[in-house]
């Protein structure tokens, strides 16, 4: 893995600290649970603000 992936890999993690989202490893994936997020994501470089808004809940 190289330094440019950990350092956005970082910035990830600070972004959902900022937002009360922990993050936690699971398997080869990232779980980001809190705040009215509880997500699975392939992969943490990159994420931006927008990823870690809540999914609105609909009524069936």
């Amino acid at each position: 893995m190289n330094e440019q992936t950990e350092q956005l890999r970082d910035q990830a993690i600070k972004l959902c600290a900022a937002r009360g989202i922990a993050v936690h490893p699971y398997g080869h994936v990232w779980w980001l649970i809190g705040n009215g997020i509880n997500r699975v994501v392939a992969e943490l470089a990159g994420l931006c603000g927008s990823d870690l808004e809540p999914l609105p809940l609909m009524e069936r």
